[in-house]
């Protein structure tokens, strides 16, 4: 299945991240976006949250920071609500992916503490753990 990853500020709609999580082999997520379309509303693509994507990916040599933030978010919006290992997971598998792409172990250590403090559900902000639930 060949999937166009989407751009930046594209509306993600449950078809769409049903799309994508089949192209990224994210069954869990898949069975539960089907399972309860309703649950979910439709979120914006940013790429990497608060960084321009292409200076910071440049600079600090993470070539696909855009795909790998895509990943994350997907996980983020349609994960479930108060579960802390899974968003523990997500994190921990967004560092080893900025690392794995060419980050520094230094600087992926810090996006990982980016991502878990910035991300805390009870922040309830456009990028919070579970943001896509209704």
């Amino acid at each position: 299945m060949n999937v166009i990853l989407p751009n930046i500020d594209e509306t993600i709609t449950n078809d769409r991240a049903i799309e994508l999580c089949k192209h990224f082999s994210y069954t869990h997520l898949v069975k539960r976006i089907e399972g309860s379309r309703d649950k979910y509303k439709n979120w914006v693509f940013d790429g990497a949250s608060m960084v321009p994507d292409q200076i910071f990916a440049k600079l600090f040599h993470i070539p696909n920071l855009v795909e790998i933030a895509l990943k994350h978010d997907l996980k983020y919006a349609y994960g479930e609500q108060g579960n802390d290992i899974e968003k523990l997971r997500a994190d921990l598998e967004f560092e080893l992916d900025v690392l794995n792409d060419g980050a520094s172990p230094r600087m992926a250590k810090l996006m990982f503490a980016a991502v878990d403090l910035g991300g805390n559900e009870k922040l309830n902000t456009p990028y919070s753990w579970a943001y896509a639930h209704i």
